[in-house]
């Protein structure tokens, strides 16, 4: 046990590494569309077109994928069963294929009314723009598919390098368009003086990132697996793939029904430039997301979908404990670095309220690492309903506060995007208490174990050291005039701050999780993949 976490440890800290380039990237691409769209009206266009195939993507297949490939995969393998990996994998990309491509033909031919619905406060050359961007985007569907098949099959094999750097290829295609736009094209500019040349180059150059996210994972799973077109699953293979990949699918609708709930919340009740703000400042958001949390809950997914009985157990309780430890300060980073980011994605064009949206989402970043990395144990073991329940708590609870929002006649930019993250923080907190209980019934209160003291000390000096922090990042940003400099400088003093007193409490708190994070047996090594 002791070497298979040790092995864990070293891969969650190069994916770690590779996902902390990738999302670095992902900001310089935010800060390209910042400068290139800003927030204004064709920024909402681009924003809410690309927002639709994903959407669509998790609605169609999504889901499923998510739940049902690296269990399926990662249990053939673990019993030496390569050709049945081979089939199971090579029906899934068949199915998607057959999925993906007529819907993607659906919204290239419904591209209007989609936007119509979403952008119903919008003049009509906004909603053009917006039709004929999404009608580029929509290629995007079946590319998403193939992209979550193969990432599940490098997983499976314990490659994790490449998905791990996929999203900055990705990145690299689509800030190289948002600069060469800003060349050609005002970020003001009224869409309907946009001409087909500028659009082209948005959708495109867009939908380039998905193919070179998509395409190379694909050709390297290709080295692992044996793909041909087949519908066929193996025995046995194709019933469970239903049961798992309709409680994914379950489970991703509500936040999918949410994600679309958000985008009309924020663009009827907000006005022009909030949804994209909201957008901005989810980027922002995920960033410590996916470097802290994200690499613990990818390399032992494949691990807790092979292990049984008391090893199982282990690697869930030790896993959510460090899970827990960095969702708790991630959101304290997103917290008090709040101004320092809105100084950043700004450049030098106010985008009002991204502090405040920034720091009404803070709380719900523990809960979405927890959510995340609870669903993927609760699929390994089959319990896909707990995960479904604990999802359905988490996105309605969301809906439901903006609704109440919209009654109560919350309004304007800023509101709107404060209660916008306030009902995140809310749904996602409480989704992520359901998943906690869901964990313990299915395997008992040792999945849990010692979380409550780890919450407890954590909790206590992250509170200390986040006020600290603040006082010194506001008062490095403000003897730096808010420039650009003085809030990354801030932002670095604050990250060591934060992050090394969250690491000191995981010292106190659970002393052998960080011994066998840091430590490794001689002559141990770890099987990344390329």
């Amino acid at each position: 046990m002791a070497k298979v976490w040790k092995g864990f440890a070293g891969a969650a800290g190069v994916v770690a590494i590779l996902t902390l380039l990738s999302r670095l990237m992902g900001l310089v691409r935010k800060l390209a569309q910042s400068w290139a769209l800003s927030d204004g009206l064709m920024a909402t266009a681009y924003d809410t077109a690309n927002t639709v195939p994903n959407v669509l993507f998790e609605v169609a297949a999504g889901g499923a994928l998510s739940g049902a490939v690296i269990p399926i995969l990662a249990r053939y393998l673990a019993r030496g069963q390569s050709k049945d990996a081979d089939a199971a994998a090579s029906a899934l990309i068949t199915w998607i294929s057959l999925v993906g491509v007529p819907l993607c033909v659906v919204v290239v031919v419904f591209a209007s009314p989609i936007m119509s619905f979403l952008l119903p406060t919008a003049h009509a050359g906004t909603v053009n723009a917006a039709a004929t961007l999404l009608r580029m985007f929509a290629v995007q569907i079946p590319l998403y598919g193939l992209s979550v098949v193969a990432t599940g099959i490098l997983h499976s094999n314990d490659h994790f390098v490449l998905p791990a750097l996929s999203p900055l290829l990705s990145s690299l295609a689509v800030t190289a368009t948002f600069i060469a736009y800003s060349s050609i094209a005002d970020p003001f500019a009224d869409p309907a003086t946009i001409g087909w040349g500028e659009l082209a180059l948005l959708g495109v150059g867009t939908t380039s990132g998905v193919i070179l996210f998509a395409l190379p994972q694909l050709v390297l799973a290709g080295r692992y697996a044996h793909l041909r077109p087949t519908v066929k699953f193996p025995p046995g293979a194709a019933k469970l793939t239903l049961r798992l990949g309709g409680a994914g699918l379950a489970a991703l609708l509500a936040q999918q029904i949410a994600i679309v709930a958000i985008m009309i919340f924020a663009n009827a009740q907000g006005g022009t430039g909030t949804y994209t703000a909201f957008n901005y400042a989810y980027a922002v958001f995920m960033v410590p997301y996916a470097v802290l949390a994200v690499p613990i809950a990818t390399v032992t997914f494949p691990r807790i979908s092979a292990a049984t009985g008391d090893e199982q157990i282990d690697l869930t309780a030790r896993s959510l404990r460090l899970v827990v430890t960095m969702g708790m300060i991630g959101g304290a980073l997103l917290f008090v670095l709040a101004i320092p980011a809105k100084i950043v994605i700004d450049m030098g064009r106010d985008i009002a309220g991204l502090e405040s949206a920034l720091q009404a989402m803070a709380p719900g970043l523990l809960g979405f690492s927890v959510i995340y990395h609870g669903a993927r144990v609760l699929y390994a073991r089959n319990a896909a309903g707990r995960v479904i329940a604990s999802n359905t708590i988490a996105w309605g609870t969301v809906v439901l506060c903006l609704i109440a929002a919209a009654a109560g006649g919350v309004a304007g930019r800023v509101p709107v995007l404060q209660a916008i993250g306030g009902a995140m923080s809310i749904g996602l907190s409480l989704g992520a208490l359901a998943m906690v209980m869901m964990i313990r019934r299915e395997l008992g209160t040792g999945a849990s174990a010692g979380l409550v003291r780890l919450i407890a000390v954590v909790g206590i000096v992250l509170a200390l050291a986040s006020l600290l922090a603040w006082h010194v990042v506001n008062a490095v940003v403000n003897a730096g005039n808010l420039s650009i400099i003085s809030a990354f400088v801030a932002s670095a003093i604050g990250a060591v701050i934060l992050i090394g007193a969250g690491i000191g409490a995981l010292a106190i708190a659970d002393r052998q999780a960080l011994a066998d994070a840091s430590r490794k047996q001689p002559g141990e090594s770890d099987n990344m993949g390329t």
